[in-house]
């Protein structure tokens, strides 16, 4: 990444996250927070939006084997500091609330916990579920968080695809879909191609003008 780009996404991702919980600080393009928490940026995969950046959360810098939570996500606008700060918006509302319960809650303090057996979560996971968000013109952004309120089918649409993941460590799984084709679900930040088929395949509000939904899991543990 670009030295300007990575600065720019670290001022604003820094600034989402003291609005959460005081304590973060940039530093060399990367983001320190409370008990050695770091958030670290980076171009893992290709991307045709300038705004698209790919996000690392590690749980513990100071630990080797501390788990590195993997993520990415996509601002909009005309310039590098649109793209941040709309991009550090959208990560702080889905991801970044998921993962500071993960990290210093685990009681819902910043974000919901679903158990295994419960219909709005992931089939067999404890998980932690951020809240739905949507955005785009119009009212199209409202329609699809009101499908998604009221069907609760995604998470289990796609949980038969998450059996194969190994159970001793946390894994991110980020929901993407809106427009009419986009259907996106990225486990452990690398496109998941069954369960973006599954999501692709649900009966979820086609519109223009276009609108998408964003949501962010992590799974704990299975159950």
């Amino acid at each position: 990444m670009a030295p300007d780009k990575i600065n720019e996404f670290a001022a604003s991702f820094q600034d989402a996250l003291n609005a959460l919980k005081p304590g973060w600080n940039s530093r060399d393009g990367s983001i320190y927070g409370p008990d050695g928490a770091v958030i670290r940026f980076s171009e893992r995969h290709n991307a045709d939006s300038n705004g698209h950046v790919d996000v690392e959360f590690v749980i513990n810098d100071q630990d080797p084997d501390s788990p590195r939570l993997l993520d990415c996500v996509s601002g909009f606008g005309n310039t590098i500091s649109d793209y941040a700060a709309s991009a550090a918006r959208i990560w702080a509302s889905t991801s970044g609330v998921a993962l500071l319960e993960l990290k210093y809650s685990r009681r819902g303090e910043y974000a919901d916990h679903f158990r295994g057996h419960e219909a709005k979560g992931l089939i067999g996971w404890h998980c932690i579920c951020s809240a739905v968000l949507g955005y785009g013109r119009g009212g199209s952004a409202e329609v699809l968080q009101d499908w998604w309120l009221k069907r609760q089918t995604v998470l289990p649409a796609i949980s038969p695809f998450l059996r194969t993941l190994s159970g001793d460590c946390p894994h991110t799984v980020k929901v993407f879909f809106g427009a009419q084709e986009t259907a996106e679900v990225r486990v452990d930040g690398e496109i998941h191609e069954g369960a973006s088929a599954a999501l692709l395949a649900l009966d979820w509000p086609r519109m223009e003008p276009p609108g998408f939904l964003r949501v962010f899991v992590i799974a704990l543990h299975v159950e």
